[in-house]
């Protein structure tokens, strides 16, 4: 066990100080950055956007059109529309107008305070229009006439619940998968084809069993991708909660939805979703290995792990043409999510979507298990073969025979 150990820190630390590593890690997190940072700049250049409405148009009207071109939405006419309009955040709030024993009563409705300028329009028409009322309302007393319009802010929080949504699982494990398996495989090879044929693997397999060391090699690997994801989730967690302290943040928070769509990523993460995930992983860096250990030199590494990475895009553009309920529930589809390599992707999507059940899942979670196992058993077994031989042969010659 303590050999086992050892190859797995020493396959980690090898790779955690390439500088390929630190690449692999940065280059993710500069696109996020360039893009938030692109979508932040958008939309703080874009001016705030309202909705005046009034169960009597005539109120509401010349304001809205005297503002149609900088400030109001002239195409919201009713407070239904408005609410709606508040919760798609395609506005930034909505002024309801009324009239009250003789006053204007203005209430603002918007996830932030409303702005200076449009206020400082909006009360300046409130009370000429409180103004002209007074003047024509003759059955006003001597106190009514007096009256000076009220403008109300409510600011209210977005709740927006995405629930298990298939959609934004689909597109996360798209996403980490696309990376993952399409950068790990790569590396996964290079490291097993970059033993293969020298003398020290020689001296390591007359002290560790080659299944052991194929394992090893394979768990650090692994370690390496669960590092970087729990770096990523820790940066974003960090520049959440430092993003929500920030005023000037205010505004791309709430068009982005930006804390509601981070929570729900990481829940549909969670759970028996994790664990497919991971094995999903495994299983394709296992494949990647072995075309590792059959090439000839580490240059055809990457070249060999090739048609892994091909496989597992294959699955995932399935997928994401099989993410509605009808689909799910398609023989075949329901067939693959049993089958190792589908199951981390399309098991899930039935577990989410409820058209598989708890004996399901943990079926197709015993045979990708087993799978895993026995890939590592029977490749762990032709690895020593296949890492001390370096004759020139065909892929497919050394594969058959191994």
């Amino acid at each position: 066990m303590r050999k086992f150990a050892i190859v797995v820190w020493h396959t980690f630390c090898k790779q955690v100080k390439s500088w390929s590593f630190v690449m692999l890690f940065s280059v993710p997190l500069l696109l996020l950055a360039v893009t938030f940072g692109t979508e932040y700049f958008i939309i703080n250049s874009m001016g705030d956007t309202y909705a005046v409405v009034s169960n009597n148009p005539d109120i509401s009207k010349p304001f809205v059109k005297a503002n149609v071109e900088d400030y109001v939405d002239d195409t919201i006419k009713t407070v239904s529309i408005a609410k709606k309009s508040l919760q798609n955040v395609d506005i930034d709030g909505y002024v309801d107008i009324e009239v009250k024993r003789g006053q204007i009563q203005a209430d603002y409705f918007g996830t932030k305070k409303i702005d200076s300028k449009f206020k400082k329009r909006l009360v300046k028409y409130l009370k000429q229009l409180q103004n002209e009322r007074s003047k024509k309302d003759s059955k006003l007393n001597s106190s009514q006439t007096h009256l000076t319009p009220v403008l109300s802010e409510h600011l209210q929080k977005m709740t927006i619940n995405l629930g298990e949504d298939p959609y934004l699982f689909l597109s996360t494990i798209f996403g980490i998968m696309f990376v993952i398996v399409g950068i790990y495989t790569n590396i996964t090879a290079q490291e097993i084809a970059a033993d293969k044929g020298t003398k020290i693997i020689e001296v390591i397999f007359s002290s560790i069993s080659a299944v052991k060391y194929f394992a090893g090699k394979i768990t650090g690997i692994l370690g390496l991708v669960v590092f970087q994801l729990l770096i990523y989730l820790i940066i974003g967690a960090t520049g959440l909660e430092m993003i929500k302290h920030i005023p000037q943040a205010a505004p791309f928070m709430a068009q982005t939805n930006l804390l509601a769509y981070a929570r729900a990523i990481v829940q549909s993460l969670l759970g028996i979703k994790l664990v497919y995930l991971l094995l999903g992983i495994i299983l394709f860096m296992i494949l990647a290995a072995y075309c590792g250990a059959v090439v000839k030199r580490t240059e055809d590494a990457s070249k060999a792990a090739q048609p892994v990475t091909y496989f597992s895009f294959v699955i995932l553009f399935i997928g994401l043409t099989s993410s509605n309920i009808s689909t799910l529930k398609n023989p075949i589809i329901i067939f693959l999510s049993f089958i190792p390599g589908f199951s981390s992707f399309f098991m899930p999507l039935r577990l989410i979507t409820k058209t598989a059940n708890n004996w399901e899942s943990a079926f197709s979670l015993l045979i990708l298990i087993g799978c895993i196992g026995l890939l590592i058993f029977f490749v762990g077994k032709s690895y020593k073969r296949l890492m001390l031989q370096n004759d020139s042969k065909p892929f497919w010659q050394k594969s058959k025979k191994s």
